[in-house]
């Protein structure tokens, strides 16, 4: 059964990643290729670089690094910004933002979690990080589902 989760996550990430529409499949693939690393590591018991303060967080911290804008943020930015948007997916109501801010760098932004959904029997949730670099602020737009560990998985 070791080979089970890992499995789980491959094939969930697959099956839902086909609802993502956009023109340029780079940021998708990174996302998916981040999450999907993070979430393998996470099962292995090992420790990713950008492992967040929460474990539950650790697949939404690594799915920044295969972004372009997690690429400008360092690795507090994106644990942080993984913290804000674990607890909006888990406990915030749909439309209602949640902030971050990392003082260190000045980097700022906002998580807004649209309503909860089922993708075979996983919750899931789309929303939308705006993130401020420089005050110059940027969308990303993503889903994420509820695994069963209590984690949520970014699928691109």
């Amino acid at each position: 059964m070791p080979l089970r989760r890992p499995f789980l996550i491959l094939v969930l990430s697959a099956s839902v990643a086909g609802c993502t529409a956009t023109s340029d499949p780079k940021p998708t693939l990174g996302s998916v290729a981040g999450s999907l690393t993070g979430g393998l590591i996470g099962t292995k018991g090992g420790k990713a670089a950008h492992r967040p303060t929460s474990p539950e967080a650790a697949a939404l911290a690594d799915a920044w690094a295969g972004t372009e804008l997690g690429r400008r943020l360092d690795e507090r930015d994106r644990q942080i910004a993984a913290e804000a948007e674990f607890d909006a997916l888990e406990t915030g109501a749909a439309g209602a933002a949640r902030d971050w801010q990392n003082p260190a760098t000045g980097r700022r932004g906002t998580v807004t979690p649209g309503a909860p959904y089922s993708v075979n029997q996983y919750t899931c949730r789309d929303y939308v990080d705006v993130v401020t670099i420089e005050d110059r602020p940027e969308a990303h737009r993503a889903t994420a589902c509820r695994q069963p560990d209590g984690s949520w998985r970014p699928l691109g």
